[in-house]
């Protein structure tokens, strides 16, 4: 492995949308350090990217947890020296009626999905204005753009996801550090499958029925798959094209304001 391959952290990647960046980013020559709760499913990713030569690190964290962040950047340094790439995968999506949506469920969706960023963030940037380079990608959704009914939580938490990206390109830019927002529609993944039963659940509707009626809703009228979401992030962290908010879901993706 090169001395120079970047050092990239992905969360959320024993599954889904986080495995698939993971196998495109070991693909591409990434040290990696793969981050999410369950170890054992944590292992077996990691087992097979090293199985494919990949240099792996498993870390197993709760990024609820304040101190997660900046030990899984401990780690990182430890191993492999700063990381230069934060992938923030990790997130969780609620789905119900705005009346049974409690305060708790949206703490937890805005810790995972602005509080953990955030954490990484003040853990990785100093080494990365100190080397003028680095990249912080956040994998948001098009409901930091728009709204999508029952998902109150998940939707506000996408929002403030997309803000902190927006308002740490505009303070880091300067520095060489490039912050993305990806910004995909509804993706069939374990997440949104779970979101379809636990609306099937309710009795208004069959987990095939929701599903359907949320991939009616991207605007390219299907789901995405993790596969396309991965190849996303791949070309972002390679080419480093300019603009921070990038929307997945339309005929040709692109920065949007």
């Amino acid at each position: 492995m090169s001395a120079s391959a970047p050092i990239s952290i992905v969360t959320g990647s024993s599954r889904g949308i986080g495995r698939a960046i993971a196998e495109e980013l070991a693909r591409a020559g990434h040290q990696l350090v793969l981050v999410a709760r369950d170890a054992a499913a944590l292992a077996r990713v990691a087992d097979d990217l090293t199985g494919r030569g990949a240099a792996v690190l498993a870390f197993a964290a709760d990024l609820r947890e304040e101190p997660a962040a900046a030990d899984v950047v401990a780690a990182t340094e430890r191993r492999f020296g700063a990381p230069t790439v934060v992938v923030n995968n990790a997130g969780t999506a609620p789905a119900d009626k705005v009346e049974n949506t409690t305060t708790s469920t949206l703490r937890e969706t805005f810790d995972l999905h602005v509080a953990a960023p955030l954490a990484f963030a003040r853990a990785v940037v100093p080494a990365m204005k100190q080397q003028r380079h680095g990249c912080l990608l956040h994998l948001a959704s098009t409901a930091g753009l728009r709204g999508y009914p029952f998902t109150s939580a998940y939707t506000a938490a996408k929002h403030g996801m997309v803000g902190l990206a927006r308002a740490l390109h505009a303070e880091l830019g300067q520095a060489g550090i490039d912050v993305y927002a990806l910004c995909p529609g509804f993706v069939d993944s374990d997440i949104t499958r779970a979101a379809a039963a636990a609306i099937a659940a309710r009795g208004k509707s069959t987990a095939e029925a929701a599903f359907a009626r949320m991939a009616a809703q991207n605007r390219i009228g299907r789901m995405h798959s993790p596969a396309e979401v991965a190849a996303a992030v791949t070309r972002l962290l390679r080419d480093r094209p300019r603009g921070c908010v990038y929307d997945l879901d339309q005929a040709t993706p692109g920065f949007v304001d």
